[in-house]
């Protein structure tokens, strides 16, 4: 896994010095360029995620917890990673305005996402008090 760490490191340091090389010249290269070092790097954060994912897994059925929190859980974590890496991607791009619109529609998903457990939640509340 130590590996796998070096060469993300190695390919983002070289992409940052590429987009450097490139960025003064033609701001459209270096673009191009950041998007394919992140599209890498999230393919090989992939590889990582699969055995977090089982292990998180293991942990809900051991505890004997809802499929579902489960599922909101990884819902919510790629919502938080998708529109993290869009708005970076537009402040890069002098986009400001885009990238705060990405984080305020990621928040907005969010919420819709822990909808049924807030009813959940509700109902347990209102059962305790009856």
């Amino acid at each position: 896994m130590n590996v796998k760490i070096v060469s993300v490191a190695g390919l983002c340091i070289t992409a940052a010095v590429l987009c450097k090389l490139f960025g003064s010249d033609s701001k459209e290269y270096a673009l191009y360029i950041k998007l394919a070092a992140a599209a890498a790097v999230m393919s090989m954060m992939i590889l990582f995620v699969s055995p977090i994912a089982e292990a998180v897994r293991s942990i809900y059925e051991k505890a004997g917890a809802d499929e579902e929190y489960l599922t909101v859980l990884f819902k919510a974590m790629g919502i938080c990673y998708i529109t993290r890496f869009s708005g970076d991607i537009c402040r890069d791009s002098g986009e400001s305005t885009l990238a705060a619109q990405t984080e305020l529609a990621g928040k907005i998903a969010l919420i819709i996402i822990a909808l049924p457990l807030f009813e959940t939640l509700a109902d347990i509340v209102t059962g305790l008090v009856k």
